[in-house]
C-alpha cells in the first residue's frame, strides 16, 4: 500500500471514531484521581515556595482540579501547575496554548520539543514541550505536556487522539495538562534551565503520576 494510502485509511477511520465519538454522551463519568493532589509532598532536597506569578502560568478556569505550587533550592525556583479534568469534551478540556503563550509585554517567544531523560511509566523519556518566553528583562521557560489515561504526550493533535481512544475503548474521558516554569538566574543559558528542570522533575513526576488515573 502506498504512503497516500495509508494516510488516507487514517483519515476515514479518525472521521468514523469522530462520527461514534459524536455521537456518545458528551464526556461521560468522572474519573477520580488515585491520591489528592494536595497530598504530594515536598520533593526531596527542594523547599516550598510561592505560587508562579498569573502572567507566568495563567490559571485555565474551566479545570475543576489544580495544583499550584512553588519550589526552591538554593537561588532556583521551579513554578507547578498541574490541572486535572475528570471528564473532558470539547468545551471542556485541556487546551494547552490558549494558556501557555502570554499576550502583550511578552517577547523573544520560541517554542520546541524536547525529550527529557525521566522516568515516564516504562518510556524512554518524558516528550514535553519548552516555551521560552522574555518580559521586563526577564526571561522564563515553561515545560508544558499533557497526561492521559497514564500516557504523556506533548502533541496537542496526540493528546486529542489519545483522548478520543480512550473515550471509544475505556469509557472515559480524563486527562490533566501539566505546566512546569521557571525563571532563568542570572547567567544561566537554556541548556542550563534544562537540566534544572530535569533535576526537578526526576524527584517530582514520580509522585506526580501516583496521583493520577491510570
Amino acid at each position: 500500500m502506498t504512503r497516500g494510502g495509508r494516510f488516507s485509511l487514517i483519515a476515514l477511520a479518525l472521521l468514523i471514531a469522530s462520527g461514534i465519538a459524536a455521537a456518545m454522551p458528551a464526556g461521560g463519568a468522572d474519573t477520580p484521581l488515585r491520591a489528592s493532589l494536595e497530598a504530594l509532598a515536598t520533593p526531596a532536597g527542594w523547599m516550598e515556595g510561592r505560587d508562579a506569578p498569573e502572567s507566568v502560568l495563567p490559571p485555565d478556569g474551566r479545570a475543576p482540579v489544580r495544583l499550584s505550587r512553588g519550589y526552591t533550592k538554593g537561588p532556583a525556583t521551579e513554578w507547578v501547575l498541574v490541572e486535572y479534568f475528570p471528564s473532558q469534551s470539547e468545551s471542556r478540556r485541556a487546551a494547552a496554548r490558549e494558556f501557555v503563550f502570554p499576550g502583550a509585554g511578552w517577547s523573544q517567544i520560541t517554542e520546541r520539543e524536547v525529550t527529557l531523560p525521566v522516568a515516564s511509566g516504562g518510556a524512554a523519556g518524558l516528550e514535553a514541550n519548552l516555551v521560552l518566553v522574555e518580559s521586563g528583562g526577564q526571561r522564563y521557560a515553561v515545560l508544558y505536556w499533557y497526561e492521559v489515561g497514564g500516557v504523556a504526550t506533548a502533541s496537542d493533535h496526540g493528546y486529542r487522539a489519545r483522548l478520543l481512544y480512550n473515550r471509544l475503548v475505556r469509557g472515559r474521558s480524563d486527562g490533566a495538562l501539566i505546566r512546569i516554569a521557571s525563571p532563568f538566574q542570572a547567567g544561566e543559558d537554556d541548556h542550563a534551565i534544562l537540566a534544572r528542570h530535569i533535576d526537578f522533575l526526576r524527584v517530582f513526576y514520580p509522585a506526580l503520576l501516583g496521583s493520577l488515573p491510570r
